[in-house]
């Protein structure tokens, strides 16, 4: 992960191979680990599927778990030996396609009738680099949802909307703090979690990472409003806030301590199984803007040195489908029909989500991001340490723009 994986994504030479014309193709997918014992029951179910509705293509699993699954792709590649179908961060898209390590699927979606229109706008927009789509959406959630305790919210007299706004959040955040419990679950340590909750206000407010000319606006008036307001909003929060997770903030909110805690949707399942009585809004803005959250997932990818990418693009069309997307991931369909029927099987406030979703931004479409993110995640502990917002930022986006 992190700076090394554009250098050595961009030494990759890889040879595009040819549709095999053998009897029977076998296919190579790899995908992020969802159990313990690989892929969920439903995924495997739909390659079972994909399999009996085309008997002439075996398609064979590789399941790695997140930590390892990036250094073990980039090894592949670099060895000769990469997938045909790959599961690829939404961060890690454009370095691959920089590379030229994954195929061009802008042809092969358009002949298909595959476009914007059927999956969530932004997670479309995480696949294409360049003008050019190098991957299909598989599946997303988005960063953030303010997920509440109503029995503490109803205690204090607030009403769960107002935490929409960055008004009501601090006043009710300053409310509910004291006798040991804490307004807000905001944490800063070095982690994509922090990236992505700390980006949903700087969008909130109209702000950007980088910009239309791929310059760094985090020290741009809207961004560094943002930083200054969660800076201020610190202090409502646990102590230790730079050495603190989203996991460590799940773990208060569940035992009755945090009043507001920022997450995806993919909280829903933990807290239908707890005994709290919660509700959530859909993340924070300053008064009169609409809060835009970050969004989060993961796209289906055809490798370029597949020697079978007929085969491969026809289980990549296979997989988000409508009435096949919803019964294989594990966050939410990225598929938008198939996404409505989830959430409203699996979810609280399906509408709410959708919502969220359909307005929510994709991280910096950079070949650069890992880099990009590292220097983020200083810039935020900065700020969470109590500097001095502005010279950070600016401190930061010279650093970033020097990437170029």
């Amino acid at each position: 992960m992190k700076q090394a994986l554009f250098a050595a994504v961009a030494g990759f030479a890889l040879l595009a191979g040819t549709t095999s014309q053998a009897e029977e193709v076998t296919l190579k997918f790899w995908d992020n680990q969802q159990t313990e014992s690989g892929l969920s029951e439903f995924q495997q179910e739909a390659v079972d599927r994909f399999m009996a509705e085309n008997p002439d293509i075996k398609v064979e699993v590789t399941t790695i778990p997140y930590p390892e699954y990036q250094q073990r792709l980039l090894t592949a590649v670099q060895g000769g030996n990469a997938p045909d179908i790959a599961t690829l961060d939404q961060i890690w898209v454009a370095a691959f396609a920089e590379a030229g390590a994954v195929s061009d699927l802008t042809d092969k979606a358009r002949e298909s009738g595959l476009d914007r229109g059927q999956f969530f706008g932004g997670a479309w927009d995480s696949a294409v680099y360049e003008n050019a789509l190098y991957g299909v959406p598989f599946n997303v959630d988005v960063w953030q949802f303010s997920f509440y305790n109503k029995d503490l919210l109803d205690g204090a007299g607030i009403e769960p909307q107002s935490l929409s706004t960055w008004e009501g959040l601090r006043a009710a955040a300053e409310q509910l703090s004291g006798d040991g419990k804490f307004g807000v679950g905001l944490f800063g340590h070095r982690g994509e979690d922090t990236v992505v909750v700390v980006n949903s206000f700087i969008f909130s407010n109209g702000g950007e990472v980088l910009d239309a000319a791929g310059k760094c606006a985090l020290n741009q008036p809207p961004a560094v409003e943002a930083m200054t307001y969660l800076q201020d909003l610190a202090q409502f929060a646990p102590e230790g806030i730079l050495n603190a997770n989203s996991g460590n903030m799940r773990e208060l909110f569940l035992n009755g301590s945090l009043a507001v805690e920022f997450w995806p949707a993919l909280e829903q399942p933990t807290l239908q199984k707890s005994n709290l009585n919660w509700g959530f809004v859909n993340g924070t803005a300053p008064e009169g803007k609409q809060p835009i959250g970050t969004y989060g997932g993961w796209n289906l990818a055809l490798f370029e040195s597949s020697e079978h990418k007929d085969a491969a693009w026809k289980f990549i069309e296979f997989m988000v489908r409508e009435d096949v997307n919803g019964d294989v991931v594990d966050l939410i369909p990225a598929n938008k029909a198939a996404a409505e029927k989830f959430l409203n099987e699996n979810r609280e406030g399906p509408q709410q989500i959708i919502e969220h979703l359909s307005l929510a931004k994709p991280r910096p479409l950079s070949a650069r991001y890992l880099e990009v993110a590292e220097i983020e995640m200083t810039l935020f502990q900065d700020v969470f340490a109590g500097k001095d917002v502005q010279e950070a930022a600016n401190a930061a986006c010279s650093e970033i723009d020097a990437l170029n």
